[in-house]
C-alpha cells in the first residue's frame, strides 16, 4: 500500500497530481487544500491507467481521500481529520491541523490531537486492529508538543518492535508511536523539510517538517523504511523553484509518501 499526502495549496495542479500517482504507483492519495476540478483529476488518472476513485470525507472539507482499494470505510470525520479504514484492518487517519502563522495555537492543536488519539482507539477497538497510520499536514515540528508529548501523538524518533508498547508518566500509561520523519530532518539529504519559510524572527529553522507520517507499533513491522520520501519532482515537472525550495506556484509544500506492506 503506497500512500501519498500533499497539501496542494489550493492551486490547479491536477497534471502534477496525476503524474505523481503514476510515477510512484500510489494506492492511496490524500490531499489537503485541494481546490481543483475533481472530474478532471479522475479523467487524468484514468488516462494514466490509475484506478483511484474519491471516497467519502463528508464532515472533513480539509481532506480529500482517493484510493484504488475497493474495501474502504469512512469512519470518523471531523473538520480537522478524516479516519478511513481499509480492508477492515488498516486505519488511516488523515490530518490537516491549523497553523501558528498568526499566533501560537499549540494548546488548541494539542487538544485536537488528543481527540484524534481517542477516536483512533475507539476505531481500533471496534475492528480489533491496531494497524494505524497517521499522515498529513500537522503544522508543527516532530519535536513540538503535539507530535512528541506522551499525551499527544507520542511520535518517538526511535521505536523498536521489541520495545515496550507504553511508557508511564505520573502513573499513567501512554502508548508509543513512531515518527520516522525525524530521520529526514537536517542537511544529510535533500530536502531537509517539507515547507520553507524565512522569517525575520530570532527563532526560525527556515525548513519545517510540517507534513509527517506517524505509525503505531503494530503497523511498524509492515513499514518499508526505504519508501519514506519527501518528493521534489515528477515526470510532469520539478516541484521546486530555482532555490530548491517548494515552488509556491505549484504548492508551498512538498508531498510525502510511504509504503505499508499489505499482507
Amino acid at each position: 500500500m503506497r500512500v501519498l499526502f500533499w497539501n496542494t495549496h489550493n492551486n490547479k495542479i491536477n497534471p502534477y497530481i496525476a503524474n505523481l500517482v503514476q510515477d510512484y504507483c500510489i494506492d492511496v492519495l490524500i490531499m489537503a487544500e485541494y481546490n481543483a476540478d475533481k472530474d478532471e483529476l479522475a479523467l487524468l488518472l484514468k488516462e494514466h491507467q490509475q484506478s483511484l476513485i474519491q471516497y467519502n470525507t463528508f464532515g472533513c472539507d480539509r481532506i480529500q481521500f482517493w484510493s484504488s482499494y475497493a474495501d474502504v470505510e469512512a469512519a470518523i470525520q471531523d473538520p480537522y481529520y478524516s479516519i478511513q479504514i481499509i480492508k477492515k484492518e488498516y486505519i488511516i487517519c488523515c490530518v490537516h491541523l491549523f497553523t501558528d502563522m498568526y499566533g501560537d495555537r499549540s494548546d488548541e492543536r494539542l487538544a485536537i490531537i488528543q481527540q484524534i488519539m481517542s477516536d483512533i482507539k475507539t476505531k481500533e477497538d471496534e475492528i480489533n486492529s491496531k494497524k494505524t497510520l497517521i499522515i498529513g499536514d500537522i503544522n508543527e515540528m516532530p519535536y513540538d508538543r503535539g507530535c512528541l508529548n506522551a499525551n499527544g501523538f507520542h511520535g518517538l524518533p526511535a521505536l523498536n518492535t521489541k520495545d515496550e508498547p507504553t511508557r508511564s508518566v505520573n502513573h499513567i500509561e501512554y502508548r508509543k508511536f513512531y515518527n520516522p520523519m525525524w530521520n529526514l530532518m537536517g542537511d544529510f539529504s535533500y530536502p531537509p523539510g517539507t515547507y520553507y519559510l524565512n522569517q525575520a524572527k530570532l527563532k526560525n529553522p527556515m525548513w519545517y517538517m510540517l507534513d509527517q507520517v506517524i505509525l503505531s507499533k503494530d503497523i511498524l513491522p509492515l513499514f518499508n523504511r526505504e519508501s519514506l520520501k519527501i518528493i521534489t519532482t515528477c515526470t510532469y515537472a520539478d516541484l521546486m523553484d530555482k532555490n530548491m525550495h517548494p515552488n509556491v506556484n505549484i504548492s508551498d509544500h512538498f508531498p510525502i509518501m510511504c509504503e505499508i506492506e499489505d499482507k
